[in-house]
């Protein structure tokens, strides 16, 4: 306890030594997270929403990258994970973690305070502090909507951590009363890991985290009450140990939970000088495996004449120094007026109303998305986000663009080609981002030896004296243009980038116009469901009735693209009814697009494996068997065409076929002829400077293509590898995840005599695998379940600042 600033003891040496090698390992990173709640109330008091669930695709005009891109802001201030507050499981929430995975980024999620304290069935006043059943349907939902990946039973790969109560030694009912916090967080865990044994979760576990404040706990016993945080961190270590000296008596083993997936994690507003004397030199004898976590950090107002950055910085030093300290996150990202007093001094962003980003419905309460300017350092001058980005090491943001209309996201209409005009006058290469969205909106592609061919095509529409109009240059771009690639297999399909509710009336305006296709009895069940699956389905048949004037018949109030097989083939929601045999729905609309309306049998041949592989369960060995079948004019229907390979010896597990060889022990042949499992693999995302340069127009190409890349689909013949163009199919996702699991970091253990489960694995620092977003649907709100947040409340703490007020909804 004596020890010096700087200095380290032989453990923590010895600790240093392990962690730089498992970062070498790992290329990782410290946890620089930034808390995240855009409440869009303007007034102190004020309660202007009823839901604070901003994960929700409601609120996606905030956080979305077409939007005010809250989340690019923060990926460019250098941060990786954000961390969340309100959490309502009945909302769906894998477009946000889709969204923060394409970034490279992840998310530590909060468990809502609602079934703790604030239902009518709350577990504080119902049940005793057990709070197993209510904690236990809540998460149900939660793992169904969204923190498990689309197509398997396996956490997103956006998800970091999850907190199962934001300080509940302030709430569940107070500091005073360690025995009956301990026994409704344990009871909640235990109720969180049947919620996984139901739903078959399996392969890299997500860790779990209890964020208490930096008060002292002087009633807590089990060690520690001395020290801020300290007390009831070994107060809980013993609940998990020993679950029925707290009343509890657990369905699952709590002790081998905690020793292999839970971190430590506490709220502090005390500067980087304060961590070490009263917490981290204590911490590291009391908990030598168990990482932590300060999920809020920011002290407003620093002594001695310090700067935030200066701050900053030290706090993550100290984290270098100590390898228990996993790192931090910032507190918090967007100023709160509607707390008013001290409390509006910890956002590093204020909202200003001079520009929007619209003004729309947020679960019934109306609310706009005003544009941001940041919050400038009493000590320095220096804007509170800058000196983020300088600890983080970030690139920064241009803040002279933050409340400008920006080319790349402006609407593609007339008003939208007068706003860039008007902001940026005679600026050719700002009206070509806008008019590059036209392009590719039109199937086309705009490759970066031809952006300065772009440019001189934008420069006449940008002159302000201009009389040229957007219809001027949908006309001239719809001649395609020799500069620009463009693809014969182009398809109309729901716009990723849309808000859900916008795409969900774009597919009604669809099927009252169609006259062929009846969306009611047409529509095949594995698209119906998923508000994006359906827009794809629908907007593609409903453009192949009327194959012209892309930007009007593929439109449908903005919730419609209309774009090369590049780009919607990186999603592959496999809805799409396009000519591109690799990505066409697996139905008779999209067989007759991709096959019988002049296919070729090269594509014909991707076409019938992949029927093999989704819809018989099979698949296919012998390559020339396949390429002959591919030569014979196309069976009349999908049916025929599966009744055909059924019939043919170079399909493979199938009853009375041979089994494909990758399917048994005998490894498979090297013969020419030979087949091996299909694979995918996906390019890693750039992150550009968020400034002048947008983030959709980049090297010409579209902002999914530029996110995600372009897929190469490898067909393993005979041991050399034959790159087959955009192919994708749900056994080849299936193979690559299982593939990819020993490469990821695992979870962070606390079992030291496990040498793969190292407790000083960091979790989230080694980069998340990005994934092309398969958006889903718009989650409803459950009726009455209207207070979310797991938001900080008052300290009660004597002066550590343990915590600031919560939401007032």
């Amino acid at each position: 306890r004596g020890h010096r600033r700087g200095a380290m003891s032989a453990r923590q040496a010895l600790q240093a030594i392990a962690l730089a090698l498992t970062l070498a390992r790992f290329g990782a990173d410290l946890l620089k997270g930034i808390s995240y709640g855009p409440v869009p109330c303007l007034v102190e008091g004020q309660i202007c929403i009823h839901q604070d669930d901003f994960m929700a695709p409601a609120a996606k005009q905030f956080w979305g990258s077409h939007f005010r891109g809250d989340l690019d802001v923060m990926r460019h201030l250098g941060a990786n994970h954000v961390r969340l507050y309100g959490n309502n499981p009945v909302n769906q929430h894998r477009t946000f973690l889709d969204q923060v995975n394409v970034l490279g980024m992840q998310a530590i999620i909060g468990m809502s305070d609602y079934p703790y304290t604030q239902s009518e069935t709350n577990c504080m006043t119902t049940s005793a502090f057990d709070c197993y059943a209510q904690i236990k349907e809540a998460y149900l939902l939660n793992l169904k909507n969204g923190f498990l990946q689309e197509d398997a039973n396996e956490y997103h790969q956006g998800l970091a951590q999850v907190i199962v109560i934001n300080e509940p030694d302030l709430k569940l009912p107070g500091i005073a009363q360690p025995q009956s916090f301990v026994k409704g967080i344990i009871s909640a865990v235990d109720g969180m890991l049947d919620a996984e044994k139901e739903m078959g979760v399996h392969g890299k576990m997500v860790n779990f985290t209890v964020t208490f404040s930096f008060g002292i706990c002087s009633a807590c016993t089990a060690g520690g009450n001395d020290k801020p945080g300290l007390g009831q961190m070994e107060e809980l270590r013993a609940g998990f140990q020993n679950p029925s000296s707290y009343g509890y008596v657990a369905k699952n083993d709590l002790a081998t939970f905690y020793k292999e997936r839970f971190i430590n994690s506490f709220n502090t507003a005390n500067p980087a000088a304060d961590i070490e004397p009263l917490f981290l030199i204590d911490y590291v004898e009391a908990f030598p495996k168990v990482p932590v976590v300060i999920q809020e950090y920011h002290c407003p107002h620093l002594p001695d004449g310090k700067t935030q950055e200066e701050d900053l910085k030290e706090i993550l030093d100290i984290a270098r120094q100590y390898p228990l300290l996993l790192g931090i996150s910032f507190f918090e990202y967007q100023v709160r007026y509607d707390k008013g007093g001290s409390e509006t001094e910890f956002g590093m962003f204020g909202l200003r109303k001079n520009f929007s980003f619209g003004t729309f419905s947020y679960f019934g309460d109306e609310v706009t998305a005003y544009c941001l300017k940041p919050q400038i350092g009493k000590e320095s001058g220096t804007p509170v986000p800058t000196a983020l980005a300088r600890a983080f090491g970030g690139p920064g943001v241009d803040y002279s663009r933050l409340c400008i209309p920006d080319p790349s996201k402006a609407q593609l209409n007339e008003d939208g080609l007068l706003q860039i005009r008007k902001t940026y006058p005679g600026d050719g290469k700002e009206m070509g981002i806008f008019l590059g969205r036209i392009v590719r909106h039109l199937g086309g592609q705009v490759p970066q030896s031809a952006d300065s061919s772009l440019e001189s095509f934008s420069a006449p529409y940008a002159s302000s004296s201009s009389a040229k109009t957007f219809s001027d240059a949908v006309a001239a771009l719809s001649e395609h243009p020799t500069w620009a690639r463009w693809d014969p297999q182009v398809a109309c399909y729901g716009d990723r980038e849309a808000l859900a509710s916008d795409v969900g009336n774009g597919i009604g305006m669809a099927c009252n116009g169609m006259k062929t296709f009846n969306c009611t009895t047409d529509l095949p069940k594995m698209c119906n469901g998923d508000v994006w699956k359906q827009a794809d389905y629908v907007f593609s048949m409903a453009y192949n009735e009327n194959p012209t004037d892309p930007m009007v018949n593929c439109n449908f109030n903005g919730a419609a693209v209309f774009a090369d097989s590049q780009i919607y083939g990186t999603f592959n929601s496999g809805c799409v009814v396009s000519k591109n045999p690799a990505f066409s729905a697996l139905t008779e609309d999209g067989y007759k697009e991709a096959v019988l309306s002049g296919g070729s049998p090269e594509g014909d041949s991707l076409y019938y494996r992949r029927v093999a592989t989704e819809l018989l369960g099979a698949d296919v060995s012998d390559l020339s068997g396949l390429q002959a079948f591919s030569e014979r004019p196309p069976p009349k229907s999908l049916v025929a065409l599966q009744t055909a390979l059924k019939a043919e010896d170079f399909v493979c597990g199938l009853p009375g076929h041979a089994d494909c060889p990758w399917t048994t022990t005998t490894p498979p042949t090297t013969s020419t002829t030979t087949l091996g499992p299909l694979t995918t693999t996906r390019a890693r995302p750039t992150i550009p400077p968020l400034g002048p340069d947008s983030f959709e127009e980049d090297n010409g190409g579209s902002s999914l293509t530029m996110i995600v890349g372009a897929i190469a689909v490898v067909v393993v013949l005979g041991g050399v590898g034959v790159a087959v163009a955009g192919m994708m199919n749900q056994k080849a996702k299936r193979i690559k995840s299982e593939k990819s699991q020993g490469r990821k970091a695992r979870p962070v253990s606390n079992d030291s005599d496990s040498e793969s489960e190292s407790p000083l694995v960091k979790p989230g620092r080694a980069a998340p695998q990005p994934r092309p977003p398969p958006q889903m649907p718009f989650g409803q709100a459950q009726p009455g379940y209207v207070q979310f947040g797991g938001g900080p409340v008052v300290s009660a703490g004597p002066g550590f600042g343990g915590g600031r007020a919560g939401p007032a909804f």
